[in-house]
């Protein structure tokens, strides 16, 4: 089956050798798959998503799409700056109530989507908000394509798989005859992908794969991906056994929840590795890792999955939290 795919992204992204990280206990002698690099727009991995989502809804003839995303989804707004060069209009829907301050649904705003908020502060009332509004659309003789909450879907699920490829050829190229994959998981369309695709390459015997949940308790998201990549599979074509895999609760107080010793990660980061963390996924992931790598007996890729907005967003109200401690409020 031939799978369409837009040229979007700037592919393979590095994998770099780092002997130490962040100078963390920890973090010594990782490989970084750089994802945030990928080369479109501000990067990150949801490019490669957006590349098949968008080209699925092109086929169908799609005349509007329906994205579902909080105010802070990078793949939302990646897919409305996308869509914008094609003339395709998008209604980005986000959980709780009209509010600003997000860079995200700033850039989905200036690149065109037009934003409706559910009221409700349950993120997963942006699935039937959308669903409905495609109903009221084919209603109206549209033909609206509806994107599920980061494009987790068999077809977005495929630029993963894509770059499990990608992967194999660099572990090659560096020489490495075995390696684990750490990444962030969300709605766990990625870790799908990347399945399928070891399975496509037949290598799921030397990679194996950790996925760190920084959404959803690891029950109740583990089924949803171990369904998209059997599915995604199919789609490809791939016919070999999946890598071993797992996942591990990476959560903490609660998804987009800081703490302080992720932020004190973030900063060694930044400061010693000139990595730049966001604080939803990646810093998440790695403070699970640093506390964890002594359980890893492989050498380790860390998968740095992107979220330039998301870390310009806490780099913004920390530094005006430094800036303004102690001053009296304006009159």
């Amino acid at each position: 089956m031939a799978i369409e795919r837009l040229d979007l992204g700037v592919f393979p992204t590095p994998l770099q050798h780092v002997t130490e990280l962040g100078d963390m206990a920890g973090l010594a002698d990782l490989y970084l798959k750089r994802d945030d690099l990928t080369g479109f727009a501000w990067g990150g991995n949801k490019v490669r998503t957006v590349e098949f989502v968008l080209a699925d809804a092109l086929g169908l003839r799609a005349d509007t799409l329906i994205v579902a995303g909080g105010p802070t989804s990078n793949f939302a707004a990646l897919l409305a700056v996308a869509a914008a060069s094609h003339r395709l209009p998008v209604t980005q829907v986000c959980y709780g109530r009209e509010r600003g301050g997000a860079a995200a649904l700033a850039v989905s705003i200036r690149a065109g989507a037009s934003v409706e908020f559910t009221g409700s502060k349950d993120r997963s009332s942006v699935d039937a908000h959308a669903n409905a509004l495609a109903d009221k659309h084919r209603a109206e003789g549209l033909t609206p394509y509806v994107v599920p909450r980061g494009g987790a879907t068999p077809i977005g699920a495929c630029g993963f798989a894509a770059a499990a490829v990608e992967l194999v050829v660099q572990l090659d190229a560096a020489g490495l005859t075995e390696a684990t994959v750490v990444l962030p998981v969300g709605s766990g369309g990625s870790i799908a992908g990347l399945l399928a695709g070891l399975s496509e390459v037949g290598c799921g015997h030397r990679i194996g794969v950790v996925g760190v949940s920084v959404s959803r308790p690891t029950e109740d998201i583990h089924p949803q991906i171990a369904a998209r990549a059997i599915a995604c599979a199919g789609l490809i074509g791939a016919t070999g056994p999946m890598p071993s895999w797992r996942l591990v609760d990476g959560r903490g107080t609660g998804y987009g929840d800081s703490s302080p010793e992720a932020d004190d990660l973030t900063d060694r980061v930044l400061r010693n590795g000139a990595l730049v963390l966001d604080p939803v996924y990646n810093a998440k992931a790695l403070l699970w890792l640093a506390r964890h790598r002594g359980e890893l007996d492989r050498p380790v890729v860390y998968w740095s999955t992107g979220g330039a907005l998301a870390s310009a967003d806490q780099l913004i109200i920390t530094t005006a939290d430094v800036l303004f401690a102690g001053e009296e409020a304006c009159p």
